[in-house]
């Protein structure tokens, strides 16, 4: 028998496929599914508080852009005009909220002193000068800066009244003419003459600026306004749209808070010459709603600013 060496001795070769095993399968499975779930859940959560944010920002940016034009306008309150306390430069009255001040253009407005007819009595009959709803003044320099449809303040003694001038007329080198709408009420303050008697050496105008806020009630719109209507009412446009409240208050020197002033009442916290602040709240809605977002409702937020304008401490210390 021939034996082969070994050398020459061959051993197979032997291939092993090793595939997974139904328990691997079904881990790995599971695993997947666990990791695909987790994944899908912080997607979705991440859109949705996308998507959460992108409304809540849209109120929020509306209610800045309210804000800062508000805490603006009432900073001007009370320039270059000392308060009584029947007449002050900031009001409220529910939810309207009106700024007066007089205007640098880069000079003060001018103040012009009523014509002087010469007459021995201190003060004119009932009405203007030239009628009812007109007085004759004294320009200043050979000339006036006033014009049809400025509110200008009527001062006589240490009586205050705002007029809305209707027309403005040149008189002579010296003189002109106003006339002005026959209200009793203009911003909330005391217009016109009713029975006021003109001052013969003690009265004068002078030109306002006016800012107001107020709300539409029936289209749920905050509207400003910088001028009157020829009936003289506010002029105004849109400042923001879905407030579904707007309030104010009116701080005064004590820390107490008003809806508005009064300074004829027995009250002697709410005088108008004691108004420091204003504290303005407002509810304002989302212009657009989501349906993953506050189950597809509008969403509604509120907000509140305190503007305490720092010339209406200052016009009070200088008096």
């Amino acid at each position: 028998m021939r034996t082969i060496p070994a050398t020459s001795r061959r051993t197979p070769s032997r291939r092993y496929r090793r595939g997974f095993t139904l328990a691997e399968v079904l881990i790995s499975m599971t695993i997947g599914m666990v990791v695909l779930a987790s994944a899908t859940a912080f997607s979705l959560n991440s859109w949705k508080t996308r998507r959460s944010w992108t409304v809540r920002e849209g109120v929020d940016r509306g209610a800045r852009f309210v804000g800062l034009s508000i805490a603006r306008d009432v900073q001007e309150a009370g320039i270059a005009m000392v308060g009584t306390n029947v007449f002050s430069a900031l009001g409220s009255a529910g939810d309207t909220v009106s700024v007066l001040s007089v205007p640098f253009e880069p000079q003060e407005a001018p103040v012009y002193p009523i014509f002087d007819d010469g007459d021995t009595l201190p003060n004119y009959p009932p009405g203007g000068t030239c009628g009812a709803t007109c007085i004759d003044f004294r320009k200043v320099g050979g000339t006036y800066a006033l014009n049809a449809g400025d509110l200008v303040r009527l001062q006589v003694g240490t009586t205050r009244r705002l007029l809305l001038l209707t027309s403005v007329a040149n008189r002579s080198s010296t003189l002109f003419r106003i006339q002005f709408l026959p209200a009793t009420r203009l911003v909330n303050r005391d217009a016109g003459l009713d029975s006021l008697l003109l001052s013969r050496s003690g009265t004068t105008i002078q030109r306002l600026n006016v800012v107001m806020y107020w709300r539409n009630a029936a289209t749920k719109e905050l509207m400003r306004a910088q001028r009157l209507k020829s009936t003289g009412g506010p002029d105004g446009d849109v400042m923001a749209t879905g407030v579904e409240a707007f309030t104010s208050k009116l701080v005064f020197l004590s820390g107490a808070e008003h809806a508005t002033y009064d300074g004829l009442d027995a009250d002697t916290t709410n005088d108008g010459n004691d108004v420091m602040g204003v504290r303005i709240r407002a509810k304002m809605k989302s212009d657009r709603s989501d349906p993953a977002v506050n189950g597809g409702n509008p969403v509604s937020r509120w907000y509140e600013w305190r503007v305490a304008p720092r010339n209406l401490l200052y016009e009070k210390n200088k008096m």
